[in-house]
């Protein structure tokens, strides 16, 4: 009996080092997983909702010389509330297409293409008012 006692006490932490060297290296690896698939649809959902501003901007221009101008404005609004170090470890770009020319007439659809560095692009379209 009293060695079952004394085997009893010298167990006591042995469930906390056990969870400690077996289940905390796969959570950490969990946390770092989950914070990256995280930060990447959080950077896709950015770069789609620039481009349905950009886009935007372009079709509610009151004329043909300022679309463009605006559309460019958005992209550099929105490049000025980033860090310098998130701007340079990002390069944003816009393209803007139409389905035919002139690109600012009535009924004409128009599509914001940004492109974030060399892998992620997002596109958005619009059409010009038909009442313009």
């Amino acid at each position: 009996m009293t060695v079952i006692k004394v085997l009893k006490y010298r167990n006591c932490g042995s469930a906390i080092a056990e969870f400690l060297v077996f289940t905390l290296p796969f959570f950490t690896a969990f946390l770092v997983l989950i914070t990256a698939v995280q930060s990447k649809s959080m950077a896709i959902a950015e770069s789609k909702n620039l481009a349905r501003q950009a886009v935007r901007a372009y079709v509610t221009s009151p004329n043909s010389e300022l679309a463009s101008m605006r559309a460019y404005q958005v992209v550099d609004l929105y490049k000025s509330t980033l860090s310098p170090t998130a701007l340079s470890n990002r390069d944003i770009k816009l393209f803007i297409s139409c389905s035919s020319t002139p690109c600012f007439s009535r009924g004409n659809k128009v599509t914001a293409t940004i492109k974030v560095g060399s892998n992620q692009s997002a596109s958005a379209s619009e059409y010009v008012d038909l009442w313009r």
